[in-house]
């Protein structure tokens, strides 16, 4: 049942900020950390400033060498429940983005030197260049660093729409607190349904699929970089086809690129990526820019629509 179904609102997801979810399955959406960043509401610039500060407070700690004490920080970064979001078929339980795997994937941020190579300066990136870090892991880690944020959030929201609000402490999972730079525990549960809290998550961060991926970065950038580099090379990938009026143009198609370098080389999208970067490191800058055009731009911006959320919603 949706969370305006059981509260009785007679609103429809049109006339609601947030995503109208069913309580007690998952919806295949998640929470896109670049949408945060962008936007320039109050609300959303301090959920910016408390993943920042997560993610160069690790940072700092795996290049003082103080490893251990990154690695404990990990410990919280469990799967949440409460937003109904994920891959989920039936009941909210899914994979998350475990200590142990966060534990490997800084680990090869910093044998690899990402951080100092720019590679990687915020979460967005790790989903970039890292295998088995999917928007799915990614969605769920944010969702744990800014839960005090969507509890903050879910208040407000219960009082426009007079949602009964719990008063009573009800313990939820941990939040990133960036004045301590540590994880404290979240009593607060301002929305319980069916004896179960729930997170109000703003319709306007969550998406279906993650426009800063590694898809986007390799179609948009990394393929137009080695199609320029292959035509100054006249490479045997180089074509030519003559126009009309008797002008000849050279192209390189991005699929001869695909099928030559990453299906013959037998290698991943991301491993792909990952090697054009390191030979071409102002492409991933370039990438964070384009996107944050993009999606400033209410032309090129794909937000989803509230009939998109709708469809999304009665398909489970």
């Amino acid at each position: 049942m949706r969370i305006s179904e059981h509260f009785n609102l007679e609103l429809t997801q049109t006339e609601l900020e947030f995503v109208d979810v069913d309580t007690v399955r998952d919806v295949e959406l998640f929470i896109d950390p670049a949408w945060i960043h962008i936007e320039d509401e109050p609300w959303f610039m301090e959920a910016a400033l408390t993943l920042s500060s997560f993610f160069n407070h690790i940072i700092e700690l795996y290049e003082n060498g103080d490893i251990d004490s990154a690695k404990q920080l990990f410990d919280y970064a469990h799967e949440p429940n409460e937003t109904c979001f994920g891959l989920s078929v039936n009941n909210p339980n899914g994979t998350g983005a475990s200590a142990d795997m966060l534990g490997k994937v800084f680990d090869r941020l910093l044998r690899d030197n990402m951080f100092d190579r720019g590679f990687v300066s915020r979460l967005e990136d790790i989903h970039v260049f890292i295998e088995d870090f999917g928007q799915d892991r990614l969605s769920d880690l944010v969702t744990n660093i800014i839960r005090k944020h969507l509890v903050d959030f879910t208040k407000e929201q219960c009082e426009i729409h007079n949602i009964p609000i719990n008063n009573n402490p009800h313990p939820l999972a941990h939040y990133w607190n960036r004045e301590t730079n540590n994880w404290l525990e979240c009593n607060e549960a301002p929305l319980i349904v069916n004896g179960r809290p729930i997170l109000l998550v703003p319709k306007n961060m969550v998406v279906k699929y993650y426009r800063y991926s590694t898809g986007q970065y390799c179609t948009h950038h990394v393929l137009v970089r080695r199609a320029e580099q292959h035509k100054r090379e006249n490479s045997h990938l180089v074509r030519q086809t003559t126009r009309k009026d008797g002008t000849i143009v050279r192209y390189v198609n991005k699929k001869d690129i695909i099928e030559e370098e990453i299906v013959g080389a037998n290698i991943n999208l991301k491993q792909y990526v990952l090697s054009v970067t390191e030979d071409n490191p102002e492409l991933i800058q370039e990438f964070r820019n384009s996107i944050a055009a993009r999606l400033r731009n209410p032309i090129t911006t794909n937000r989803l629509t509230d009939e998109q959320f709708i469809t999304y919603l009665n398909n489970l």
